[in-house]
């Protein structure tokens, strides 16, 4: 039944590429981003503080998304997809508050003066990529032929078992 498609060794380098993407962009550079504002938290008020756990959650979840992404069946497949799209929507969310708070406060970098908002967009967007491929990767995989085939034959299995004669009760 499984057979040897041509866009296999695709998705295989996909899989590389995103998993190094995630472990830079959303394990370290968002969670970085969070640890920071958690660190600092005596001066910057218990909201940005919670906004700094939520950047951690998001980065879990992306890359649990990713590791997700790498199994073929289709309930990680599943997961990745949910877990991928429910980090990076929070995590732009978290970055779009936090840049606006940090335009409106003025804060900006004690030696050049750019806004501080900058350095957070440099660090967070570029999560977009790995989680993007991630979504890609596991819709690819759900989707494809061999996937729908298992999932067709798993469900004709149980199917022949429900209506597989009973057992007899009395011996005649």
């Amino acid at each position: 039944m499984k057979t040897k498609k041509s866009s296999e060794p695709i998705i295989i380098v996909m899989k590389v590429i995103m998993l190094a993407l995630t472990a830079v962009f959303p394990l370290l550079m968002v969670t970085m981003t969070g640890a920071g504002l958690i660190y600092n938290r005596d001066s910057y008020g218990p909201v940005i503080t919670r906004m700094g756990v939520l950047f951690i959650v998001s980065a879990v979840l992306m890359t649990a998304g990713a590791v997700f992404c790498i199994s073929r069946k289709s309930l990680p497949n599943l997961l990745s997809a949910a877990c991928t799209a429910v980090g990076i929507i929070m995590c732009m969310v978290l970055l779009y508050k936090l840049v606006r708070h940090a335009d409106s406060a003025g804060w900006s970098d004690n030696y050049n003066m750019t806004p501080v908002s900058s350095m957070y967009k440099a660090r967070v967007t570029p999560s977009l990529l790995p989680a993007a491929m991630a979504l890609v990767i596991s819709a690819v995989q759900f989707f494809s032929y061999n996937t729908s085939e298992e999932r067709r034959e798993k469900k004709r299995k149980k199917l022949e078992r429900e209506n597989a004669p009973s057992p007899k009760i009395l011996d005649e």
